[in-house]
């Protein structure tokens, strides 16, 4: 064996210990530098085998001749009680290298020639993963889901040699046949479809695929071939069909382990055994067979989803662009599954596995591992295409922002698969407000492909920064300055131009005594002080010839300083605007006292645009908006779930937080009084307020979890019927934590404020308030706050009324072809096929009848 190692690397013989058995925890390197450092090699499967277990390990500046793959911290579980230690992990090449961190000098090796990776169970919460080799078992654990598949996609992307960025950008372990394994246990007799032995059912030694439910053993993985499910033309091979009418898809069989009570489809034998491997199912339409052989149809028709599933035959391949090349008809209104991994108490992840199983891997994606960028792009091309989120109303609101940047609301079709803890957009969508049980996911996909589209109206949050004191004293006179402002240009009598400028004058004057006065306040001096005083001082009167020339020159100045406005609008930076002051500034030497009145009030109302041009989007409302008492509920729930994620990790858990700071402001009420701080306009007219600790805006009529808050669905004296799509937003006051929740058993109306469709909320003062876009919260500071509508989305609704419709249709059809397919036959017919002693009691029954009637 001597002669067969690298004399570059670092052996470290463990006598006494077999390969099966990794040295412990325990273990120390032989090496000076690192005569401290523990070795944290996990325990591995037994292997009977009676070789030494010779570690490798390599100096830290070997490694750095090498091309790093993937590199960070992970946790390692040990074989001594099964602790778990922070570990600085290297992938390079087809190795991977570990220490206790980065600058450590030894590092061990792992050698993933023959390694396979596995999640290490169903539900997986931890983010735990394993490298079985045929020597070892490493143990290892992630912060995150996202950060355990990066890792398990570059383990697998060094041993095709494959470029880890492209495997992590495409999915490619979905493309490329490999399998994906997760550690499971079974609760009957199941079979390795590697050496056709049987696997421990009790101690999760065994590993079963997520997509096509293949099994194997730990050890026997790394030797399966890379047959999974079919994703696109090139992955199906030899075995497509093809004819004088195109290309089509084979059956795509999957040996042994079947269901209890199967039977063929052909014959109609029983199949399956837990004895032994045999009988074939299709990975596609389930169907089952005795035999690959026993004249099943050639071409595979997909099953009960063939409606959503893209068969791939239709996917040549993913162009430059990165969009699917669609060549089949048959995929018209293809559906696309983007799964929030982390929803529904970590039940996210059974929904992936089990819509992989059902459906094409490649329609399939996770949130939580590159977002939904990567789904919509590669289905940007499809002509219409339906998607479903799995998850809650804060993916679904993800989802809808990025159709908005890639411009695909036209498209494209959304339903959306309640996992989260509110659902309430899932609620008014007829969707329900839970769904934890993946066995109804077939049920799910028919009632998706029956659903009927509606519009939802979705708005523009703007936020705005607050004004000086200044300008607001400004803006009280905006109406009134526009007005004469208008009449100084459009008239044409001399008098009206002077008569107005004399009221801007007057305006200004008034603007400049509240500088003044709170300049004084603040213990300085306005820079123009001493110029207003001299310029009052040196009054002249002046003849009506030069007060003509002087209107004429101010119409003209103010004429081009608002060209020079219309044409910064568009583009309104601090530039455009030091660039426009500087021009106000020249007109004012070249006009006298009154266009230096003008010249003010246009300076103030150019600064207050310059604030407000600059303010953007802050966010997209799809179901509410808070402000006050429930905001700060929301804030407080997301800032504790930040700090401690395992306290509000179930859906359980987060209802239960949001009583209990709901409870507590029962007794602080820390919003009292909240119509002091905050004014509302609806549709431009001012509203007056009650006293209350909060304001609600809602678009759809579902709140906080399924409270109807609006209190009512129908139209009455003084309101509309609440519905999503109207372009109409209700508002509705908080008054306390305890009318939300008397909302939940009672229709509370005596809180309606307005219907309108743009709302305006001032916020006063000196202090922030807590605002919330459909769960979403943060500190708005003092200013102000605009609800505009923005556009609609396309929605799958589930129309029960059509559903049950059908469904009596459809009963009805399956009388009627029973009935049809029934043999009808005269009397004398069916007196033939009745034996002699049979027609002689049918006879006697019919004496006896006789005679009672008779009788």
């Amino acid at each position: 064996m001597a002669s067969k190692l690298n004399p570059n690397v670092l052996y470290v013989a463990e006598h006494g210990e077999s390969l099966g058995s990794p040295p412990g925890d325990s273990e120390r390197t032989h090496t000076a530098g690192e005569a401290g450092e523990e070795s944290s090699d996990s325990d591995g499967e037994q292997e009977e085998t009676s070789h030494k277990l010779i570690r490798k390990v390599s100096t830290s500046g070997q490694i750095r001749a090498k091309k790093s793959v993937k590199e960070g911290i992970l946790l390692k579980q040990t074989s001594s009680f099964q602790r778990w230690k922070r570990r600085y992990f290297k992938l390079r090449g087809r190795t991977l290298y570990y220490a206790k961190d980065c600058k450590s000098l030894i590092f061990d090796e792992v050698d993933l020639s023959d390694a396979s990776v596995a999640e290490t169970s169903t539900k997986n919460i931890n983010n735990s993963f394993t490298v079985i080799t045929p020597f070892r078992k490493l143990m290892l654990c992630a912060e995150s889901r996202k950060e355990m598949e990066d890792w398990i996609s570059a383990l697998k992307s060094v041993q095709k040699w494959e470029t880890y960025e492209v495997a992590s950008q495409f999915n490619m372990e979905h493309f490329s046949g490999m399998h994906n394994w997760y550690a499971c246990s079974h609760a009957r007799p199941t079979f390795c479809n590697v050496c056709r032995e049987a696997l421990p059912g009790v101690t999760s030694h065994g590993l079963s695929c997520e997509v096509c439910k293949f099994k194997a053993h730990k050890r026997c993985a790394v030797r399966s071939t890379n047959n999974c499910k079919w994703t696109t033309l090139a992955s199906i091979g030899n075995d497509i069909i093809e004819d004088e009418e195109g290309v089509f898809m084979p059956h795509q069989w999957l040996e042994g382990n079947l269901p209890v009570s199967a039977k063929c489809v052909v014959c109609d034998k029983n199949c399956g055994s837990v004895r032994r491997l045999q009988d074939w199912r299709c990975l596609w339409c389930k169907a089952i067979v005795s035999g690959i052989d026993c004249g099943v149809y050639p071409v595979c028709p997909l099953g009960q989803c063939r409606v959503s599933i893209i068969p791939p035959t239709a996917l040549n391949s993913i162009d430059s662009d990165g969009f699917w090349k669609a060549t089949s008809a048959s995929c018209t209104s293809p559906l696309l599954v983007l799964v929030n991994s982390k929803s529904g108490d970590n039940q996210g992840v059974k929904f992936l596995r089990k819509f992989k199983q059902l459906l094409n891997p490649a329609q399939v994606f996770d949130l939580m591992n590159g977002g939904p960028e990567l789904g919509l792009r590669l289905f940007q091309k499809f002509v219409t295409f339906r998607i479903l989120v799995c998850g809650g109303d804060g993916s679904v609101g993800w989802v809808l922002s990025e159709l908005d940047k890639l411009n695909l609301h036209k498209q494209c079709q959304l339903g959306v698969l309640p996992l989260g803890t509110g659902n309430d957009l899932a609620r008014v969508l007829g969707w329900g407000g839970l769904c934890d049980d993946d066995a109804q996911l077939l049920q799910i996909l028919e009632k998706l492909e029956r659903a009927t589209t509606k519009m939802l109206d979705r708005w523009s949050v703007m936020t705005y920064e607050s004004l000086s004191s200044s300008q607001v004293h400004i803006t009280q006179y905006a109406d009134s300055v526009a007005s004469h402002l208008a009449k100084i240009l459009d008239s044409d009598k001399h008098s009206d131009v002077i008569s107005s400028a004399k009221y801007v004058s007057l305006v200004s004057e008034k603007n400049r005594d509240g500088e003044k006065r709170s300049n004084q306040e603040s213990g300085s001096s306005s820079p123009g002080e001493s110029g207003g005083e001299s310029g009052s001082e040196g009054k002249t009167y002046r003849s009506k010839e030069q007060l003509m020339l002087r209107a004429n020159s101010l119409k003209k100045a103010l004429r081009q300083i608002i060209e020079q406005a219309e044409k910064g609008r568009m583009r309104a930076t601090p530039l455009t605007a030091r660039h426009l002051l500087c021009s106000l500034s020249h007109y004012s030497s070249i006009c006298g006292s009154l266009m230096c009145s003008c010249i003010i009030i246009l300076t103030n109302n150019l600064r207050i645009f310059c604030i407000f041009s600059q303010c953007s989007e802050k966010c997209v409302m799809n179901n509410y908006f808070g402000i006050g008492l429930d905001a700060k509920i929301s804030l407080e729930f997301n800032n504790k779930r930040d700090e401690h994620p395992k306290k509000c990790s179930s859906r359980t858990k987060n209802m239960m937080w949001y009583g209990v700071l709901g409870t507590k402001e029962l007794v602080q009420k820390t919003y009292k009084n909240l119509e002091q701080r905050v004014q509302l306009e609806c549709d431009g007219v001012p509203m007056s307020l009650p006293s209350l600790q909060g304001l609600a805006v809602l678009n759809i009529p579902s709140y906080a979890g399924g409270i109807n808050f609006w209190g009512g669905t129908k139209e009455d004296n003084n309101f509309g019927a609440p519905s999503f799509d109207d372009k109409k937003l209700e508002v509705v006051a908080v008054f306390g934590s305890m009318q939300m929740a008397m909302s939940r058993v009672i229709n509370l109306q005596h809180h309606r404020i307005a219907q309108c469709r743009q709302v305006k909320i001032t916020i006063l003062g000196e202090e922030g308030v807590p605002v919330q876009v459909d769960g979403e919260a943060w500190i708005q500071p003092p200013g102000i706050v605009k609800i505009n509508h923005k556009n609609r989305a396309q929605m799958l609704t589930r129309d029960r009324a059509f559903e049950s419709t059908l469904k009596s249709w459809e009963d009805k059809r399956k009388i009627d072809s029973y009935r049809d397919s029934r043999p009808r036959l005269n009397s004398q017919q069916s007196m033939e096929y009745l034996t002699e002693e049979e027609c002689a009691q049918v006879q006697q029954l019919g004496i006896v009848a006789d005679t009672l009637i008779n009788k």
